[in-house]
């Protein structure tokens, strides 16, 4: 008898974008493809999207392209200093990643069933799940090339964490975006940074406290998603309502958009434009980052946390 192929949870595929070139890496696509679980955020998934970013780092242009001189003199100019690259960017750079998922959520947040014998732990799952997810959006947030998260479906709690760390989002007008983990005694804070970042920290409040979902058209408007994907400008034989295969066709045409929109730019122009973003007083950010790290994790492993996640894989199971 033979043994079914092993599914793999995540996807890494290079592609050509605006050329014909097949050996292309100028867009690296990441595919979450664990559609039976909800594409959650496990042991292994986690280390897939670990390796598939590590793979993407090395094939991106390096930074940086500039170095400031702060002279320690009063009254004295301070001079920046461009240092151009020569490098010369070819089919082997890696300009654009899209992160995506296969089936009908996005991404649930983590893997609740590591993390419900948490209790009786000494080192708690879920701490270690805050750090990786930490991680992720950490080199996501630095990666040179630009990033598009294109969301269908729920991304929910470290989901949405994900796709905020992202340049531009692309959502269809059913996304579901979210923090549901008040109700598993867990604080939302890692969030916070990118969030408020992409948002404002007025909008991002109405996430971060008030636990309730926004869908892809509210995300819009708030500023979340960049961009709409608009199932209506679709050809499909449909008549009187639109299916999730529609809504899926008009994300990919819209995500596909705005990849050749990109990738028509001068890349030198689009990274360092990036660069000089990501540096944009540095120190603050990776101190919000680190702190709101600490936040989400300060709850683990106490009662509230515990007797919350139990609940509510109990309920599950």
């Amino acid at each position: 008898m033979t043994l079914p192929a092993h599914k793999p949870l995540l996807l890494l595929e290079y592609s050509s974008g605006l050329n014909d070139n097949k050996q292309s890496r100028s867009v690296a696509t990441i595919t979450l493809n664990d559609p039976d679980r909800r594409n959650a955020l496990g042991d292994e998934m986690f280390t897939a999207l670990e390796n598939a970013l590590k793979d993407i780092q090395k094939n991106c242009a390096a930074n940086p392209f500039f170095k400031e001189t702060h002279s320690p003199v009063l009254g004295e100019k301070i001079t920046n200093q461009f240092t151009p690259s020569h490098k010369v960017f070819d089919d082997s750079t890696t300009r654009v990643v899209v992160l995506c998922a296969n089936g009908p959520s996005f991404c649930a947040g983590f893997d609740l069933r590591s993390v419900a014998n948490d209790a009786d732990s000494a080192q708690p799952v879920l701490t270690g799940y805050l750090q990786r997810l930490h991680q992720c959006v950490e080199i996501i947030s630095q990666l040179p090339a630009i990033t598009i998260a294109s969301v269908s479906g729920a991304a929910l709690a470290g989901g949405c964490a994900l796709v905020s760390s992202c340049d531009f989002v692309v959502a269809t007008p059913d996304a579901k975006f979210g923090y549901p983990t008040h109700a598993i005694g867990l604080s939302p804070s890692i969030s916070a940074p990118t969030l408020s970042s992409r948002m404002g920290l007025g909008a991002a409040r109405e996430l971060l406290l008030g636990g309730q979902f926004i869908n892809g058209t509210r995300a819009f408007e708030l500023g979340f998603a960049s961009h709409i994907a608009d199932a209506s400008s679709v050809n499909t034989n449909i008549t009187g309502r639109l299916d999730s295969f529609t809504h899926q066709k008009s994300l990919a045409q819209e995500t596909s958009k705005l990849i050749n929109t990109l990738l028509a730019k001068g890349p030198h122009a689009l990274l360092t434009t990036k660069y000089w973003l990501q540096n944009l007083d540095p120190i603050s950010h990776q101190t919000n980052r680190t702190s709101a790290l600490l936040a989400s994790s300060s709850g683990v492993g106490g009662s509230e946390s515990v007797d919350r996640v139990a609940a509510v894989w109990k309920q599950r199971s």
